[in-house]
């Protein structure tokens, strides 16, 4: 076991923004569990420490006075065994990939130093990992991709023993039940059809795939989550805790408390939390000429080429669209967007914004904070003081305060 883990964020984390505005690089979903989850379980960490932004202090855990040697990871990157093991044999120095700094064991001494300025120094003997070896996150898209290999690496975390569980009724159809993973108190409604050929299916605690609902793995249903009726769920979806999910979903990444629970087609797309899909909401993700998508990098205000013939949208927390809302190819969406009406909005939406086909006004803060706290009150969770003062540096940089 290795105690204390420090996870943190270097300086190419703003590029995983707007996701990473209210959240830790950390906190971020790529498969069933979240990066901080996935470190924990591969690196049998009791619990993880990290430094925090000014604005998320108070919404997540705070710093810890950390005791004895540390080891310290750059939260973009996600564990894979050659990493894992590389790191089980960092017994002082640092490890790099490239120009990243991947890895620092420090003594306590630094450690807390460290934890005052927010990120590590390289000290001691260097070590260079292979880019091969490692899975990392450079910008939010990055998600997408990796989230295949994340549902197959976390499949076993719901439970050890694959197959039918005791909440997976006789008539759903499962092709290859040693690849279906369920918790003990999930469940798969009558008719189901869950089809594991390309990949495991992970469904955790007190989650409920519903009637007639088809399920291609890989993809990991999260807890509580829900897989609407006659749902289409293709490989690379995961489905985070409290989120309901209907229509139809490629290889897209939901985070908690997020809805799409109508008809509508979501592809290649990373949904943050307590978004909410209006009815027949569709997000392309293929351009007509089929080349590769370009997309807004965040901090920068510059579109990169990512690469990927296949993107869709990136939302960030609390947005929501209108019934029939249509998204480019490639489309951002800052925190608290209102997108609504006939006809594509821009492919880069500001936080805070109303958009409508005849304007584009601000989303007062008053009022967001108003819908936010009638939202997540419906899920009994209050919106905090620390949550208030989040959204509401997150307003006044979108405002240039």
């Amino acid at each position: 076991m290795i105690s204390p883990l420090i996870l943190f964020e270097d300086e190419s984390s703003p590029h995983l923004e707007p996701l990473t505005l209210t959240r830790p690089v950390h906190d971020l979903r790529v498969g069933l569990l979240t990066i901080r989850e996935a470190w924990e379980r591969a690196l049998g960490a009791r619990r993880s420490t990290s430094p925090l932004r000014s604005s998320l202090r108070g919404l997540f855990s705070a710093p810890r006075k950390v005791t004895g040697d540390a080891l310290w990871l750059n939260a973009r990157y996600l564990p894979t065994p050659p990493l894992i093991e590389a790191i089980h044999g960092l017994t002082g120095g640092h490890l790099r990939c490239g120009d990243d700094l991947l890895a620092v064991r420090s003594p306590e001494a630094d450690s807390a130093a460290w934890l005052a300025s927010g990120r590590p120094e390289a000290r001691g003997r260097g070590r260079e990992v292979s880019g091969d070896m490692t899975r990392r996150l450079v910008y939010p898209w990055d998600i997408v991709r990796l989230a295949p290999a994340s549902i197959e690496a976390d499949a076993s975390a719901v439970c050890q023993d694959a197959g039918r569980g005791p909440g997976c009724h006789p008539t759903a159809i499962v092709d290859r039940p040693e690849r279906l993973f369920m918790h003990p108190t999930a469940i798969v409604e009558p008719g189901a059809v869950l089809v594991t050929e390309e990949g495991p299916i992970v469904i955790d605690e007190n989650a409920r795939v519903m009637a007639g609902a088809i399920v291609r793995g890989p993809v990991a249903v999260g807890k509580h989550a829900m897989v609407r009726m006659g749902a289409r769920i293709y490989g690379g979806t995961s489905i985070g805790p409290w989120c309901k999910v209907g229509g139809e979903v490629a290889a897209s990444v939901f985070h908690s408390y997020s809805n799409k629970a109508h008809e509508g087609y979501v592809g290649n797309s990373v949904i943050g939390q307590w978004v909410n899909l209006g009815a027949d909401t569709t997000a392309s993700n293929l351009k007509m000429t089929y080349g590769t998508v370009r997309m807004l990098d965040w901090p920068t205000g510059v579109e990169v080429d990512t690469g990927e013939q296949f993107v869709g949208a990136i939302i960030a927390d609390h947005c929501k669209t209108g019934i029939n809302t249509m998204l480019n190819t490639g489309t951002v969406c800052g925190v608290s967007s209102i997108i609504l009406g006939a006809g594509f909005p821009a492919r880069a939406i500001a936080s805070f914004k109303w958009v409508q086909p005849w304007a584009i006004t601000d989303y007062r803060l008053d009022k967001a904070l108003l819908d936010m706290e009638r939202m997540m009150a419906r899920r009994g969770i209050p919106l905090s003081p620390a949550y208030r003062r989040m959204m509401t540096a997150i307003y006044q940089m979108a405002r240039g305060a």
